[in-house]
């Protein structure tokens, strides 16, 4: 009676399992993917050149255009279940896939760079230069969804989600471009620029595409394995393998996410900064509004032998560049704050972009 009536309520309400492709068919499907053909070129270069392009005009809507169109992803996935399988063969013909899929990206990015003479980056081309933990696990949650998706044809729509989530094209574009840059790059924020900061893009960008890689290789294998595509049986070998390839990847990637949360530490020490003792300047007490137009447009942090190097630059009003006192504080108090970390030492590089802003108005006619 109380289950009549809540069916009655609901609809009929119940979850669908949907049925599990076939594993001949899902084989003969990974077989094909692992094979290079034309098509599949024809659209990696594509994309190369639409995130190439995309990256160095700094268009978000470009770069994801560049994602949905890369077609990296299938050999990937056909690495996966080839380890899943323990099938030597589609190993060897996927890696290779792969590994001519990366040189044709980066080699093509690196072309065009060159042609542009790219001298300057901008934030999506920084964006993709220090990853951690959490890109891993981006990479991670997107390589269930792509590889689940791969086993349910109902759900085959959802891998150009998938593809945009893990942004395998652009990170080796950026790595493209960054071998045409020097040792120290030219950073621009909107009309202001920056030289001086040290050349990170390709090295970071490629650890990027690394933790993409094997993050996506991994959670797919084991999607197969409980899938029962495989058996633990005859792959854990492979698995092995792979977990101590994302275990080594790991210990980057946690420096970075180390990285990452003292940036995040030091942008807040630099609010708390700029909403404190900064006040009681002399320049400030004549303009109170004047700080409150203060951003923060880059930080960097690297941390090389337990010593920080701290990258900042900052957008302030013309008034407030002239005055190196304030200056002087920011760096003092950023500092005083690492010490809290434990490092040996920290040198701080604080960039200044003033920003002066001119105002107009209309008078109305005197009759």
């Amino acid at each position: 009676m109380l289950l009549d009536a809540l069916n009655r309520l609901s609809g009929q309400w119940q979850v669908n399992l949907e049925t599990r492709v076939a594993r001949t068919e899902l084989y003969e499907k990974r077989i094909a993917s692992s094979r290079p053909s034309l098509g599949f070129f024809v659209l990696l270069i594509s994309s190369a050149v639409i995130a190439t392009l995309g990256l160095i005009s700094n268009s978000t809507a470009v770069v994801i255009g560049a994602m949905i169109v890369a077609p990296l992803m299938d050999p990937i996935l056909s690495l996966s279940f080839g380890l899943a399988v323990s099938d030597d063969k589609l190993i060897r013909r996927s890696f290779v896939t792969v590994l001519l899929g990366v040189i044709t990206v980066v080699v093509t990015a690196a072309l065009i760079s060159s042609v542009l003479d790219i001298t300057h980056v901008q934030s999506e081309i920084l964006g993709r230069t220090t990853p951690n933990l959490i890109d891993l696990g981006i990479a991670v949650a997107a390589a269930v969804a792509g590889s689940f998706s791969m086993t349910r044809e109902r759900l085959s729509s959802s891998i150009a989600g998938v593809a945009i989530a893990v942004a395998l094209v652009p990170p080796l574009c950026v790595s493209g471009i960054g071998l045409n840059l020097g040792h120290e790059i030219t950073a621009v924020f909107g009309r202001g620029s920056v030289t001086g900061l040290s050349n990170q893009v390709a090295e970071g960008s490629f650890l990027l595409f690394l933790a993409n890689l094997i993050g996506i290789v991994v959670a797919s294998l084991m999607v197969f394995l409980i899938q029962q595509y495989g058996t633990i049986t005859r792959c854990w070998r492979n698995l092995l393998v792979w977990l101590g390839l994302l275990g080594l990847l790991c210990i980057p990637l946690s420096s970075s996410l180390h990285d990452f949360s003292l940036t995040q530490e030091m942008n807040a020490q630099f609010s708390r900064f700029k909403a404190g003792k900064v006040e009681r300047l002399p320049v400030i007490q004549k303009n109170p509004g004047l700080w409150r137009r203060v951003r923060v447009m880059y930080s960097n942090v690297r941390v090389v032998n337990n010593k920080a190097v701290v990258d900042l630059v900052i957008n302030v009003p013309e008034a407030l560049a002239k005055n190196h006192q304030t200056f002087d504080r920011i760096m003092t108090s950023l500092v005083e704050r690492s010490k809290d970390y434990g490092l040996d030492d920290t040198v701080v590089n604080v960039n200044v972009i003033p920003n002066h802003s001119l105002s107009y108005s209309s008078k109305g006619s005197e009759g």
